[in-house]
């Protein structure tokens, strides 16, 4: 590995904290069908992820409490989903909570139910305790967003919401790409969808093609922490060092927190060692 492999594989975790830090992501939503998740279940694609009856059914069978078993029995018999998120939460068990948050989404039919499931089920891919767990949670979140967005297409925050979840998921990062084109094709000043394109044009390698969505970015907010520490990794990867120095520096101005500082100080001393 080259020493400027080397060094772009340390900004990783750099870039990695300050996408933690700075970056705001968004998702979006679905259909009119009667129980539109489980369609969707039945069309997907198969993949390993977790069994959420048969976990949910694991959890009732270790209360030991006989109050809370009989009030958890009588309000799934009755479909109160609302409250069986609160009971569920009490016990801390997020994944049961995530099943019942899109259950309830399901029972309103509205497309900001629809968004505060996925976002609770994204929230949670962040510590999603294994890969099956994590591939339902990204399901959920996903549809969660398709189906918003077709109840209703014309809020932008909910289709960013959607090109997240297909980008951050990984599988059709194209599809998120796709629908991040057309926003700024219809608003070229909207940050959110410029920085997403920024972020997804360093993953991939297209500097030149991130260093513009970003320079926008930088043009209507010069002091956007997140967007100069990403433009430097951009200016990094396609080789102009200096650049890349440049905007490490005017992004140390603009961050408070101490861990972050170091980190930019210690990047910035890599850059400046003689390749």
């Amino acid at each position: 590995m080259s020493r400027n492999q080397i060094i772009a594989v340390g900004f990783c975790a750099l870039l990695g904290i300050g996408i933690y830090m700075f970056a705001t992501t968004k998702k979006p939503k679905g259909t009119d069908d009667a129980a539109p998740m489980a369609q969707a279940a039945r069309d997907k694609p198969k993949a390993e992820e977790l069994d959420a009856e048969a976990y949910i059914a694991d959890v009732n069978a270790k209360i030991t409490d006989e109050t809370t078993r009989q009030r958890i029995a009588d309000l799934l018999k009755n479909e109160q989903y609302e409250a069986l998120l609160s009971e569920y939460s009490k016990l801390d068990k997020p994944l049961a909570v995530a099943y019942y948050s899109v259950k309830m989404a399901e029972q309103k039919g509205t497309p900001e139910a629809f968004i505060q499931a996925g976002d609770y089920n994204s929230t949670l891919l962040q510590t999603a305790p294994d890969e099956k767990a994590h591939n339902y949670l990204a399901f959920n979140a996903l549809t969660c967003y398709q189906f918003a967005v077709k109840l209703d297409s014309s809020k932008v925050d909910y289709k960013l919401r959607l090109a997240a979840a297909y980008i951050e998921g990984g599988a059709q990062p194209m599809e998120g790409v796709g629908i991040l084109l057309d926003i700024v094709r219809k608003d070229s000043n909207n940050v959110d969808a410029q920085m997403m394109l920024g972020r997804f044009g360093i993953v991939s390698g297209q500097y030149d093609k991130a260093i513009a969505r970003l320079e926008k970015i930088l043009y209507l907010q010069p002091k956007n922490s997140e967007a100069l520490l990403l433009i430097a990794e951009a200016y990094n990867g396609s080789g102009n060092k200096q650049k890349a120095l440049e905007m490490l520096e005017r992004c140390k101005k603009t961050v408070t927190n101490p861990e972050l500082i170091k980190e930019i100080d210690t990047y910035i001393q890599q850059l400046k060692k003689p390749s």
